[in-house]
C-alpha cells in the first residue's frame, strides 16, 4: 500500500482520494499505517454500513410506493408500468393494478 500522509493529497484529486484510500484499508482490514484494524471493529463498521445500506433501499420503496399512488392519477396503466421499468424499478404488481386501476 502506498504510504501518504493526508498533506500530500493535494488538489481536487485529493479531496476523494483520501476517503477512496480509508475505504480501502477497512476493506483490507489494514490501517493507513500498515497496522491491522481490529477485526470486531472492522465488523462493526461492515454491520453499520449494512443497516445504512439497507436504510436506503427503503427509501426506494418509499418512492416507488409515491410514484405509483401519484402516477397512477396521471398515466395509463401500461404506461406507468414502463415508466417505472425504464427507471430500474420492478413493474405493477397484481394487487397495485387491481387497487389503483379497477
Amino acid at each position: 500500500m502506498d504510504q501518504k500522509s493526508i498533506e500530500e493529497f493535494e488538489g481536487p484529486e485529493g479531496v476523494d482520494a483520501v476517503p477512496e484510500s480509508i475505504e480501502s484499508a477497512i476493506k483490507d482490514g489494514i490501517d493507513l499505517n500498515g497496522s491491522p484494524l481490529p477485526k470486531d471493529m472492522v465488523g462493526f463498521y461492515k454491520e453499520v454500513m449494512q443497516k445504512e445500506a439497507d436504510r436506503v433501499c427503503r427509501v426506494r420503496v418509499q418512492m416507488r410506493r409515491q410514484i405509483i399512488t401519484v402516477g397512477s392519477k396521471h398515466y395509463d396503466q401500461e404506461t406507468l408500468n414502463q415508466r417505472l421499468l425504464d427507471a430500474g424499478w420492478e413493474g405493477l404488481k397484481a394487487a397495485e393494478i387491481a387497487y389503483f386501476f379497477t
